[in-house]
């Protein structure tokens, strides 16, 4: 311990001179130890460095000698037997690089690390998508002391991702707008020339045009040729006017999230295929543009013909098919993990020609696709009702598909496709490696809901005991068969995740319920005893009534474990 006060005095005779005898032992000489304090050495475990006296200590210091404690203080320290007080923090203009009060930080062990596993351990604070917020990294990195701040501010790569969300209705702009755009440029500038991960978000709630997002763009758009990975949720009013600024060239893009949001849409419309977007490099794409200028399937496969390294693909399209353009046998996408398809009409609110069937255009265009390691498909169908044609006679081409990626599909979306409950139940028969399901159908719709009795039926998992008469052995193998063989019958038996809405008019409760107690186990999955996976998490919501029994089973089996809940929509 006396080697801990000769450091002390040490390190307050290099204190500026406004300093000194702003350095204290707090309590007459006692001692004080905070486990809170950065250490100053092995020998002295930690120091209180109490905050500055007020402006006119500042400006006539007062010099007050740090008296040393008494033996009998510092064995008394030493047994714990004082209690710790907190102190106020140090006051910020403490935190600058420049404050040499923070120099013994250098012999902290973090700082003895090489600065390339500093900046490598800082990095890892980062959330995906950090925003300008000084409780948040890197800005509360740059918080922690004088050494971190300089550290951080100096590496460009701290500064290289950021989201920006745009809210309310702007008409003009306000300060914090202000603000908003002159801190983006900021950390613009200090991310230098280091690749940018950038997220921007305006969903206008009125429909008078707000040009906010649009003016972060206009300063964005001149650093294209570093975006690696960006996400523009934004009014296509606010973009159709910058895309001529848009360079030739996008040399590191990675991945490319637009999705065209608003209540007025864009004059001029924009033409997405004609821009050069570099397709071949692309590893995600999510494509989500204006309802008057959808592509059509064949279009889609003019871009995913270029996108051969693609893993990831969300696209709202229009669900026609110019067969007179198709120009490819197959479309082959090896790397391709995700496909959401978002199936619309070529204008909104307007049924497709008598003469187009979109059921048929959809199968033709899914049998042109080569994915031999797709793991989730989504495919949400929001053409009109009027005019539609009917999907039976395009079925078995659609259960061709799902039995080409059925030995890695695991994740199964469909919403409003219009099928039956035995065409939906046939879907689910030929993808029994499916572990998330999540089926959409309409609310009101309670002529054609497939959600039913029958198919609850067939995903309910039904044990078999063995003979009492049998021996023991004899009884298991006739059980594990009998179980193999249930597991077998058993729609989905990988199932451990499903979400349903639908309207509740053709299902009833014993079937539900009967359902999910068959496929829930309290200890866990036990594929290996029945051959059926336990489910986790399920979700319904219909315009069925609840009723007493339904909350009660609820209850029980979410005191057990399970995530479960049983909705019902109330329109009063």
């Amino acid at each position: 311990m006396p080697h801990c006060i000769q450091h002390l005095n040490r390190r307050t005779s290099r204190l500026p001179d406004f300093l000194v005898g702003q350095v204290q032992i707090e309590d007459r000489g006692r001692l004080e130890l905070d486990s809170s304090l950065s250490p100053i050495n092995s020998a002295c475990k930690w120091i209180r460095v109490l905050p500055l006296r007020p402006s006119s200590d500042l400006i006539m210091p007062r010099y007050q000698p740090i008296p040393r404690p008494e033996p009998s203080q510092l064995n008394k320290l030493s047994t714990g037997s004082r209690p710790k007080r907190s102190y106020p923090s140090i006051p910020s203009p403490l935190l600058k690089p420049t404050t040499p009060i923070h120099s013994h930080h250098r012999h902290s062990p973090f700082d003895s690390l090489p600065i390339e596993l500093q900046v490598e351990i800082f990095s890892h604070c980062l959330p995906p998508f950090p925003h300008f917020d000084v409780n948040e990294a890197p800005l509360l990195i740059a918080r922690v002391c004088g050494a971190w701040r300089s550290l951080v501010l100096s590496t460009p790569k701290l500064w290289s991702s950021f989201e920006i969300e745009v809210t309310g209705s702007g008409t003009s702009i306000s300060l914090r707008d202000f603000h908003v755009l002159s801190t983006m440029k900021l950390w613009l500038a200090r991310s230098k020339s280091y690749p940018l991960t950038v997220r921007v978000i305006q969903v206008p709630v009125t429909r008078i045009a707000d040009p906010r997002s649009a003016q972060l763009l206009a300063v964005l758009i001149p650093e294209a040729r570093r975006w690696r990975h960006v996400e523009f949720v934004i009014p296509a009013a606010n973009v159709i006017p910058l895309r001529s600024l848009l360079p030739s060239e996008f040399p590191i893009l990675q991945s490319l999230t637009l999705q065209m949001k608003g209540l007025w849409n864009s004059e001029p419309t924009w033409d997405l295929l004609a821009q050069s977007l570099p397709w071949n490099q692309l590893t995600s794409i999510d494509l989500q543009v204006e309802n008057n200028h959808l592509p059509t399937l064949d279009q889609c496969l003019d871009i995913l013909s270029q996108a051969e390294n693609l893993k990831n693909c969300t696209m709202n399209i229009s669900c026609t098919m110019n067969r007179e353009r198709v120009r490819w046998e197959s479309v082959s996408l090896p790397s391709l993990e995700t496909l959401h398809l978002v199936l619309q009409g070529s204008n909104p609110g307007t049924p497709l020609p008598a003469n187009v069937n979109a059921a048929a255009s959809l199968v033709e265009f899914l049998d042109l696709l080569s994915a031999p390691n797709l793991q989730t498909l989504g495919l949400a169908w929001l053409l009109p009702s009027s005019g539609q044609q009917t999907w039976s006679s395009s079925q078995p081409e659609f259960l061709s598909f799902l039995r080409r990626t059925s030995k890695t599909l695991r994740v199964f979306s469909l919403a409003y496709v219009p099928l039956s409950d035995m065409e939906l139940m046939e879907c689910l028969k030929v993808v029994p490696q499916v572990r998330e399901l999540d089926l959409r159908f309409s609310l009101s719709d309670q002529e054609h809901d497939p959600i039913t009795d029958t198919l609850f039926r067939a995903c309910t998992h039904v044990a078999s005991e063995p003979s009492s008469s049998s021996s023991s052995s004899e009884g298991r193998k006739r059980l594990y068969q009998s179980q193999r063989h249930t597991s077998e019958e058993t729609l989905l038996p990988q199932l451990n995740r499903a979400n349903i809405q639908c309207s509740g008019e053709r299902y009833t409760n014993p079937a539900l319920l009967a359902m999910i107690q068959s496929r829930w186990r309290r200890f866990g999955p036990s594929v290996a005893r029945t051959g059926v996976m336990s489910l986790t998490h399920f979700h319904m919501l219909s315009m069925k009534p609840a009723v007493a029994e339904i909350s009660k089973r609820v209850k029980a089996w979410s005191t057990e474990g399970l995530d479960v809940s049983i909705d019902s929509l109330v329109i009063r």
